[in-house]
C-alpha cells in the first residue's frame, strides 16, 4: 500500500521544468494541445531588434546583435550588444544587464551553448554601398553567476560566410562539436540560399577546430529555419529558398550526428508544417519523466512575403519511436496567441514558461517588448 505523502513526495521529486500548469487549462480545451495562460510582460530590451540571437544556459537568457530600421530617417541601425536576464525563483525574467559587446554589429547571427563556452557566428549588416556576409566565430566565456567574460575571436572561421542561419553544439562519443546549418549568402551578384552545414570540434577552453562542410546537404537551401538539438537528431524546421513566392518551406529534416562529428543523411519527417513558415522561433520542450510528452514549438514567423504569424504551432514527439516518424501532426494550439503577429523573433523555454523576445510585424514596428505565457504540455 502507498503511504498517504506517496503524490507529494513524486510532485517533490518531479523536477520543476516538467511541472504541469494545469490552471492554465481551461474545461473546453483539449487534452491533447498545450494550453497556454495569458502572456504576460517581462522587462524589455534596452532598444527595439529584430534577426537578434537569443538562447538560454540554464536560467540564464541572452540576446545578442540584431537590427532595427527606422523609417521616418531611413537608418538601419545594427546591433553588437549582448543582453543578459536571468529566470528568478518567482519563473520571471530579472531587468536585463548589458554585457560585454561582441566585434562587428550586425543581424542574422546565432548563438549556442557548450559547457561555460557561448559562441556567436556569422551574420550580415549593410550599407547604402555594401551587404556584408561575416565568416567569423567569437565566443566568450560563462562565468559561475551567468555574467559574460570579454569576446574573442576564434582562428576558425566558417568556410561559407553565412546569415540567418542556425547554430547548436552537441556532444557525442569523441567530443562536442558546433554545427552551423543553412543560412543565406552573397556569390557574386547572386543571394543565395545554402542547402549546407559546417562542423567544428570543440576543444578545450572554448578552443575550434577547422570548419568542415558535411557530406549530406539538406533539401533545399534556406534561410531563416529553425535548428534544434533533439534526442541526440538535428531537426530542422521550415526557412525561406531563392524564389520569394514559392520557396517557403513547410518541410521538418532530421539528421544524427556520428560519434566522429559528420552527419548521416537527412530525411524528410513525413509531418509538415501547418504552413510554410520563415523568420520564426522554436524551442524544443524535453520531458523526460512524469506524464508531459516532449513537443516542438514554433512561434510566430512569416507564412509567406508580407504576411506574419501570431500563433504558435506544436508537435508532440513520441517516446517510444526514432526520429523523424516520432515527430506526430502539426497543429495550431488553441489558446497562446501573441497580441500581433510578427517575425525575426526569439524564443527560449525555461521551467515551463515560454520566453518571446523582440521582433518586427508587417506595419514595420520593430519590438523591444519581452511576453511570457506558462503553459501545461498536455497529452499526445
Amino acid at each position: 500500500m502507498k503511504p498517504l505523502y506517496a503524490p507529494l513526495l513524486a510532485a517533490l521529486i518531479l523536477p520543476a521544468a516538467f511541472a504541469q500548469h494545469s490552471d492554465c487549462r481551461q474545461s473546453w480545451m483539449p487534452p491533447d494541445a498545450p494550453a497556454f495562460c495569458p502572456f504576460e510582460p517581462e522587462p524589455s530590451l534596452p532598444e527595439a531588434r529584430t534577426y537578434h540571437a537569443v538562447t538560454n544556459a540554464g536560467k540564464n537568457v541572452y540576446v545578442a546583435g540584431g537590427y532595427q530600421f527606422t523609417a521616418s530617417t531611413g537608418v538601419v541601425t545594427y546591433y553588437n550588444s549582448v543582453l543578459l536576464s536571468r529566470v528568478g525563483a518567482n519563473g520571471r525574467l530579472g531587468v536585463w544587464s548589458v554585457e560585454p559587446a561582441f566585434a562587428t554589429p550586425r543581424a542574422g547571427t546565432a548563438l549556442a551553448q557548450a559547457g561555460n563556452c557561448l559562441f556567436l557566428g556569422g551574420g550580415s549588416s549593410s550599407t547604402p554601398t555594401s551587404l556584408n556576409y561575416y565568416d567569423d566565430v567569437q565566443f566568450a566565456r560563462i562565468q559561475a553567476n551567468g555574467r559574460l567574460s570579454a569576446w574573442s575571436t576564434s582562428p576558425a572561421r566558417l568556410k561559407t560566410p553565412r546569415s540567418n542561419h542556425s547554430l547548436l553544439a552537441m556532444s557525442g562519443d569523441q567530443g562536442t562539436f558546433l554545427y552551423a546549418v543553412a543560412g543565406v549568402t552573397q556569390i557574386g551578384p547572386d543571394t543565395v540560399h545554402l542547402d549546407n552545414v559546417e562542423v567544428a570540434k570543440i576543444g578545450n577552453d572554448c578552443a575550434l577546430g577547422p570548419w568542415q562542410i558535411a557530406n549530406f546537404h539538406i533539401k533545399g537551401g534556406r534561410s531563416s529555419p529553425q535548428a534544434l538539438a533533439v534526442r541526440k537528431h538535428i531537426v530542422t524546421i521550415g526557412g525561406w529558398g531563392d524564389l520569394d513566392l514559392h520557396d517557403v518551406y513547410d518541410d521538418v529534416q532530421v539528421t544524427a550526428p556520428r560519434p566522429d562529428g559528420t552527419l548521416a543523411p537527412w530525411q524528410t519527417s513525413p509531418a509538415r508544417l501547418t504552413s510554410g513558415l520563415y523568420g520564426h522561433a522554436s524551442v524544443f520542450v524535453p520531458s523526460p519523466q512524469g506524464p508531459q510528452a516532449p513537443m516542438l514549438l514554433t512561434v510566430g514567423g512569416q507564412p509567406g512575403t508580407g504576411a506574419y504569424a501570431n500563433w504558435i504551432n506544436y508537435n508532440y514527439v513520441q517516446r517510444n519511436e526514432s526520429l523523424p516518424d516520432a515527430l506526430g501532426r502539426w497543429r495550431i494550439a488553441p489558446t497562446g496567441k501573441l497580441p500581433n503577429g510578427r517575425a525575426g523573433l526569439g524564443a527560449v523555454e525555461v521551467d515551463g514558461r515560454l520566453f518571446v523576445i523582440g521582433g518586427n510585424d508587417a506595419a514595420g514596428v520593430y519590438y523591444r517588448d519581452v511576453l511570457s505565457a506558462r503553459f501545461d504540455a498536455g497529452r499526445p
